[in-house]
């Protein structure tokens, strides 16, 4: 029942692919029946002609009587965020109509084929000679820019045997963002160059001492002041200077031939996280992924470019994606898969001494364990939390 055996013949069945051909197929059938055979078909014919005007005439004049407007409050949402959709339908008919839908606005899922044509909104009833506006609300549940083709206005009441589809023309757009898990920490990436020589400033752990302030996850043990601690009977850090990081050079591997569309969006959600963390500690970013390589820019709008970016890759990745040749003198984390699907990073500091095994470091990020929970104790120093704890 899942297979094609006789593809040729598609071009001359096609109209059985809705409903109402079958229904076609029977009137003609008892056509027959009222001809050769007794006159109740031409009872079944007329029956069968009735509905088939009904069901395809009322959906018809219904799309073509509502004129409908669809837009977020909300032009960039994440993965499996809620966020709101405000649609105004105008009904010029003097009757009620059911049944209407908008269908690829934001349908793309990574569920089955049988899930994947469920409509972005569906209304039971608008009532006769009116506008009204509904909000609604939805859980994007795949990157990218929609809607990404033809948002249409569909209606197949009453009996569904036919649908009538007309194109929306007032529709805005939205860009969802994939999916960031919190990272405790920062990198321990570093650099030579003292931070006050430069941008790209960030506070450290070994340079001159700046103040102090409360403690937060991802704080080491080295840190804590016991003394500010004993006096407030909170822990309290020490704040210091650090030395101000190379730029990062941060590589998605987004081939098509290396993994499965799940794979490739969980791969892109481990990019994310990791771009908005080093983002967030002021870490200058080169972003490759799929494309020219991306100066990210500081600030929100930085933030936005990156997002944006790892928003543009299709489900089913790039056809010819290019890898950089040499890595051995750059900053860098590559982030691809391996044999088995999993999540792989591989992190080079060229700054760390080349006898050392730090210089070159891969994490495993394992599909069928909870994610976040890997992506929060990413970077090693978190490890010191429970010292302090």
């Amino acid at each position: 029942m899942t297979t094609d055996f006789c593809p040729w013949a598609n071009r001359f069945v096609f109209w059985l692919r809705e409903p109402v051909g079958w229904f076609v197929l029977a009137t003609a059938a008892s056509v027959v029946v009222g001809l050769y055979v007794a006159p109740i078909g031409w009872t079944l014919a007329a029956s069968l002609a009735s509905l088939i005007a009904v069901g395809m005439l009322w959906p018809a004049v219904a799309v073509h009587a509502a004129e409908c407007s669809l837009g977020p409050y909300q032009q960039q949402v994440h993965e499996d965020e809620p966020c709101e959709l405000q649609l105004a339908v105008r009904n010029r008919w003097p009757l009620p109509i059911w049944g209407l839908a908008i269908e690829g606005y934001l349908d793309r899922r990574q569920e089955t084929v049988d899930e994947a044509n469920v409509p972005t909104v569906a209304l039971a009833f608008v009532r006769a000679m009116a506008t009204s506006t509904y909000r609604i609300s939805i859980r994007p549940e795949m990157r990218g820019r929609y809607p990404d083709g033809n948002a249409v206005l569909t209606c197949s009441f009453p009996f569904g045997i036919w649908t009538a589809k007309r194109k929306l023309k007032d529709v805005s757009p939205i860009t969802v963002w994939p999916r960031v898990y919190p990272i405790a920490g920062q990198a321990a990436i570093a650099g030579s160059r003292a931070a006050e020589s430069g941008e790209g400033q960030r506070r450290g752990r070994t340079g001159d001492f700046l103040g102090v302030r409360e403690y937060r996850r991802g704080d080491s043990v080295r840190q804590v002041n016991w003394i500010a601690t004993a006096r407030s009977g909170d822990l309290v850090v020490t704040e210091r200077s650090g030395p101000q990081c190379p730029t990062v050079l941060v590589i998605v591997d987004t081939a098509i031939d290396a993994a499965n569309p799940d794979e490739l969006a969980d791969r892109v959600r481990v990019a994310a996280s990791l771009l908005a963390n080093l983002h967030q500690s002021s870490v200058p970013l080169r972003v490759h992924a799929g494309s020219p390589c991306l100066a990210v820019r500081r600030g929100r709008e930085g933030f936005i470019q990156i997002m944006d970016r790892l928003a543009d890759i299709p489900a089913d990745g790039f056809a010819h994606s290019q890898l950089p040749d040499s890595l051995k003198a750059t900053a860098s984390l590559l982030i691809s898969s391996n044999g088995r699907g999993e999540v792989l990073v591989c992190i080079s500091d060229p700054s760390v001494n080349p006898r050392s095994t730090d210089r070159r470091a891969h994490r495993v990020i394992c599909r069928n364990r909870d994610l976040s929970a890997q992506l929060l104790s990413f970077w090693g120093e978190v490890c010191d939390e429970n010292l302090v704890a």
